[in-house]
């Protein structure tokens, strides 16, 4: 972890120079300004989100960004300085839509937000269980200027999104702990769960389509597009320091097709330690109805998973994909809000259960 006394001491010209000319203090100040810049220290290393908030814009990699609660966003969603931040209307569109879905029962939870649409969702409970949840497919966003070179439509791009994933899996940060990073853009723009050389989808790239663009990109707008990419792994790369978390969930849907099954967990890059965990999160599915629950089938892990295994190589990583067939309608262009609701409390529950000496499972205390 970047240490926070650090960066303060390599800022502060008082601490690290005391004898400059350019800033002159006597004694007596100077020893009250280094309590009171100690306190400053101690108190952020104290809270991991004023260490998170600190480190941010201490690289300022980011740019600018907005940190608050949800209530505060909601309060300002239509206020100029809210609607003029984001990249275009759209995407302040469908932010501010999520923003009037979590106010009325989430309000106290802090959310930091960029101007591309990556907002993360803060319910870190110290000395407790926490999540790293991240849902990256949600996004259906496409800035203006790249849905005029793409040559597919945003009814076909639905096929292929997570979409209200977002909804589904959010649940467990929201209701348990922990945080909870979210995408607003769409992986036609840029597929975070992919290496920095595929994650802009080439013509012939991929199996379910063979041309992309009907316009090539200029260098500009690559540019442009990739220092998204770089952003979202800047701040997964600052959480992983600032936070300590029991569980990496990377959530999302999966396409209809035959031999599919209800839901999958991705495995590949999860240590063998915890797979027993896995294991009885599969058996409590069953319980609760859903059939077929495999492991692998057909995904096992994305780039994501194995960019955080070979960082943090015994943390308790994994993936998990639903059917979409599970909560839209049959022809696959809308959800079914009711549906949503009860696979996210059946998600939340799985993770209630704790391995005891003799590899059963028990409710959590």
């Amino acid at each position: 972890m970047v240490k926070i006394k650090e960066m303060v001491e390599t800022l502060s010209p008082i601490l690290v120079k005391p004898t400059t000319s350019s800033i002159t203090f006597s004694l007596s100040k100077r020893f009250i300004l280094f309590n009171l810049m100690n306190k400053i220290v101690h108190t952020i290393e104290e809270d991991p989100y004023l260490n998170f908030i600190s480190l941010l814009k201490n690289y300022k990699i980011l740019g600018t960004f907005l940190y608050g609660t949800v209530h505060e966003f909601y309060r300002d969603r239509n206020k100029s300085y809210f609607k003029n931040f984001f990249f275009d209307k759209s995407l302040y569109n469908v932010i501010k839509d999520d923003l009037e879905w979590l106010a009325k029962d989430h309000g106290q939870l802090r959310v930091t937000i960029t101007k591309r649409g990556v907002i993360i969702y803060d319910n870190y409970k110290t000395n407790s269980f926490n999540v790293l949840l991240m849902t990256i497919h949600a996004g259906t966003w496409v800035p203006e200027i790249i849905d005029k070179k793409l040559s597919i439509n945003a009814e076909f791009r639905l096929v292929e999104e997570d979409i209200d994933t977002h909804r589904i899996y959010s649940n467990l940060v929201l209701m348990k702990g922990g945080i909870w990073i979210d995408n607003k853009q769409s992986r036609f723009v840029c597929d975070f769960n992919r290496g920095l050389d595929k994650a802009i989808y080439a013509d012939n790239s991929e199996e379910w389509i063979d041309v992309i663009w009907k316009e090539k990109l200029t260098k500009r707008e690559e540019h442009e597009i990739l220092s998204s990419y770089h952003e979202f792994y800047f701040t997964l790369a600052r959480l992983a320091e600032s936070y300590h978390f029991n569980i990496i969930f990377d959530g999302h849907s999966m396409k209809s097709i035959d031999g599919r099954p209800s839901i999958s967990f991705g495995t590949n890059f999860i240590p063998k330690f915890y797979m027993p965990i896995v294991i009885k999160m599969q058996q409590r599915l069953h319980t609760l109805g859903y059939s077929p629950v495999l492991f692998n089938t057909p995904y096992m892990g994305g780039y994501i998973l194995e960019w955080f295994s070979k960082k943090f190589p015994h943390l308790f990583i994994f993936s998990m994909e639903i059917n979409k067939k599970m909560y839209m309608t049959e022809d696959m262009k809308q959800s079914i809000d009711r549906k949503i609701k009860s696979i996210a409390e059946d998600i939340t529950k799985i993770f209630d259960i704790e391995i005891d000496a003799n590899g059963t499972d028990k409710p959590a205390i």
